[in-house]
């Protein structure tokens, strides 16, 4: 009997846009996995682990550039609904013409990870989809756990850990790493008509959505940035001092690696005097390469029970 399944239907009935018979997000992600921050934590990792992390990065990616790159809203909805009805149920389908839902399927099975937190990304990116507006801190911080505390979390069993025992740390390092990426992007999230900037805070430094989408920094536009860059500060501090065991320090040692490059780049917005719209502050490929050798230098010379919270793999306080 000839099936009457579509070539882009898979056997459970989750239907892929025709255009996206191609998957050119899925082709994309995998050009640029060497570039990406999650390569980074590859270099800390088993073989087995960076399999793993790869697959889990592809699937970031992935729905990611969906919300991103694709400028018809329409399109781009149609497409996240593919990933939506795809973690709705209780187990992941067997088959799918996406190439890369039977890795997904095997990495959610034998790393035991819930559903739950693929169900959490992709609402994340969802939002993302049309005009963003943050009304308080509380939605800030409920945005900054989708887009990456989720994301921290579903690491955590790659990376050899427990989520009962590393979900706290994964949330408050999530929440830092966002709060940086949201700094760091304010111009280029803007010109999407972006804002991450929670209303009410806003409106208690003087800052006007006009402000945020010109670019225009005035005193309260940077004591708003700065009220930010703390929170984040705290968030990075607050994650150092629960990994004050020493073996949950070594488990997490593929996420102290990114953790490394993230702070610095915290550091430099404020170094910078919050001038974000000016250009994209980002690391060069010789700083990197400090910070790395010095991270992998401090990571095997001295015992992880010799680094103090606040670290970082070689980023004593003194």
């Amino acid at each position: 009997m000839q099936s009457t399944i579509s070539p882009n239907q898979t056997a459970e009935g989750i239907v892929l846009p025709d255009d996206q018979t191609g998957f050119p997000e899925y082709q994309k992600a995998r050009e640029g996995i060497r570039k990406s921050n999650f390569f980074l934590s590859f270099l800390f990792l088993d073989p087995v682990a960076r399999k793993d992390l790869e697959t889990f990065y592809l699937f970031c990616r992935v729905v990611d550039d969906i919300v991103d790159e694709i400028p018809d809203r329409n399109l781009a909805g149609k497409k996240l609904l593919f990933w939506e009805d795809l973690f709705r149920g209780e187990s992941l389908p067997g088959s799918s013409p996406h190439p890369l839902v039977r890795d997904l399927a095997d990495l959610v099975h034998r790393r035991k990870l819930p559903l739950s937190l693929f169900r959490e990304i992709v609402s994340g990116m969802a939002a993302d989809l049309d005009h963003v507006r943050i009304p308080d801190l509380s939605a800030l911080e409920r945005y900054c756990y989708l887009a990456a505390g989720a994301v921290g979390r579903a690491c955590i069993p790659i990376f050899g850990g427990l989520i009962s025992d590393l979900g706290e740390y994964a949330d408050r390092l999530g929440e830092a790493f966002q709060l940086t990426n949201i700094l760091r992007d304010l111009g280029s999230d803007a010109r999407r008509d972006r804002i991450y900037l929670p209303a009410d805070r806003m409106a208690h430094c003087g800052v006007s959505e006009k402000d945020v989408l010109e670019g225009r920094l005035h005193p309260g536009f940077i004591r708003l940035m700065e009220e930010l860059w703390e929170l984040a500060d705290r968030n990075y501090r607050e994650a150092e001092s629960l990994l004050s065991d020493p073996e949950r320090f070594r488990t997490m040692e593929a996420a102290r690696a990114m953790e490394v490059f993230y702070r610095e780049i915290h550091r430099e917005i404020r170094r910078e005097g919050f001038q974000v719209y000016r250009h994209r502050i980002r690391l060069g490929p010789v700083r990197k390469g400090f910070l790395l050798t010095r991270f992998w230098f401090s990571s095997r010379v001295r015992p992880s029970s010799s680094f103090p919270p606040g670290a970082s793999g070689g980023e004593r306080r003194g």
